[in-house]
């Protein structure tokens, strides 16, 4: 039987880049945004503000849904939505789901440097809009 997850990711922009986590992984070779998977009675937003304040310590406010992206495998299906966010408070301190971070250009370039399923997600995105 598959797993179905719902997950919540953070566009966080600052000075027209934007903030990608690298997950502590041998594997993992792409970025990640920031967020996680909802818990029971949370909603979407709340649930985008805990995991970025554990991931990174930032407060952020949601600014706008920008888009939904789903990644499927043999065993369990996730499937999200990516907010705009802007930084409310804080400095980046990152919890050890994460070992380094990036302030990556927000422009095409970046697009391949995150993980395939939200690069696919983000690759419709007009960047000079956001």
């Amino acid at each position: 039987m598959t797993q179905i997850n719902f997950s919540v990711k953070g566009l966080i922009v600052r000075n027209h880049e934007f903030l990608a986590l690298h997950k502590v992984s041998s594997r993992c070779e792409y970025f990640d945004l920031p967020g996680g998977k909802m818990k029971q009675n949370e909603s979407a937003e709340e649930t985008l503000r805990r995991e970025i304040l554990e991931e990174t310590s930032l407060l952020v406010r949601p600014i706008r849904l920008l888009h939904q992206w789903d990644f499927i495998n043999d065993d369990y299906l996730i499937m999200g939505v990516i907010y705009l966010c802007e930084i409310l408070e804080g400095e980046i301190k990152l919890s050890n789901e994460h070992d380094y971070y990036e302030w990556l250009p927000l422009n095409e370039d970046s697009i391949p440097l995150l993980t395939p399923s939200l690069a696919q997600s983000i690759s419709h995105l007009n960047f000079e809009t956001l």
